[in-house]
C-alpha cells in the first residue's frame, strides 16, 4: 500500500464508506493529516491510495469549528463501466484499516484490529 498522486485515467468512483467523526479519535484524525500533507494544503485534490494496482480515493471533509479533517470518505476508482469486485473491495478495505491502525501506532494495535475483525466475521479479512 502507499499514498500515490496518480490518479488513473477513464475510472468512475465508487463510494464505500464515510466516518465523519474522525475526531473522536484525533490520533486517526492526525495520521491521516500527516500523511496526505493536508497541514500543508487542507484545500488539495482528495487522497490517492495504490493498494496493490487498485486505487482508492480519500476525500477529507471539514466541519465548522472543528479540527480538519473532521471526516473522510473512502471511494474505489472502478475501470470504465467493469463490474465493482466486492470480495476484492472487502480485503482491500481491511488492508487500508490495518494501514490506519499501523500508522498511529500507539495503544492502536494491528493485532487487536484483527482479533475484533475475526470475532465480528469480518469480510476480507484472511
Amino acid at each position: 500500500m502507499r499514498i500515490t498522486d496518480r490518479r488513473p485515467a477513464g475510472h468512475r468512483r465508487v463510494p464505500l464508506l464515510a466516518e465523519h467523526q474522525l475526531d473522536h479519535y484525533p490520533e486517526f484524525r492526525d495520521f491521516l493529516r500527516d500523511a496526505f500533507g493536508l497541514r500543508e494544503d487542507p484545500f488539495g485534490p482528495p487522497g490517492l491510495l495504490d493498494v496493490d494496482g487498485r486505487c482508492y480515493e480519500l476525500t477529507f471533509a471539514g466541519y465548522s469549528g472543528r479540527p480538519f479533517p473532521a471526516g473522510v470518505r473512502v471511494a474505489a476508482l472502478v475501470d470504465g463501466l467493469e463490474p465493482l469486485d466486492e470480495a476484492q473491495v472487502d480485503r482491500d478495505l481491511w488492508a487500508i484499516l490495518r494501514w490506519l491502525v499501523a500508522g498511529v501506532g500507539g495503544d492502536w494495535t494491528v493485532e487487536a484490529l484483527d482479533t475484533t475483525g475475526r470475532i465480528y466475521r469480518i469480510p476480507g479479512l484472511s
